[in-house]
């Protein structure tokens, strides 16, 4: 009886893990899809300020040109923003965007990325960079 009771309790446990790790994985790739769907969004809202002005906000202007009105030059001609319906600042894991223009992987618009769970750049799984442009190993 003791022993049956025992093995139960183990049987329970090791569901329990499996459980458990399934539901944290499938978490990290929920909070990496976020992150994919946030960076669109804000790279449909950058393309939008693009189109309206001639060009896109720079590194020292950032994100924040998106929803306010530049306080450094180029001061866009035909600000139409806000862009964005809320700004769109952290990614899922709670660290900053990084935005470049003109960037370093696509220099005649924009670089923006997210250093992924770690907030360090690379890494796999949770920890892989989100970014806007094509990694070179998927083409």
């Amino acid at each position: 009886m003791k022993r049956t009771i025992l093995f139960l309790i183990v049987v329970l446990l090791v569901i329990g893990g499996v459980a458990t790790a399934r539901l944290v994985e499938r978490g990290a790739g929920e909070k990496r899809q976020q992150a994919l769907d946030e960076i669109e969004a804000i790279g449909f809202a950058l393309d939008r300020y693009a189109k309206d002005n001639g060009f896109y906000p720079t590194t020292e202007q950032g994100l924040r040109a998106l929803w306010e009105y530049p306080s450094l030059p180029p001061y866009p001609p035909n600000w139409n923003g806000p862009y964005l319906d809320s700004p769109i600042v952290q990614d899922p894991w709670g660290n900053p965007y990084v935005y470049r223009s003109p960037g370093v992987h696509d220099r005649y618009t924009y670089d923006l990325f997210s250093y992924g769970a770690d907030g360090v750049e690379g890494g796999k799984g949770e920890n892989e960079d989100v970014v806007s442009w094509i990694p070179l190993d998927e083409l």
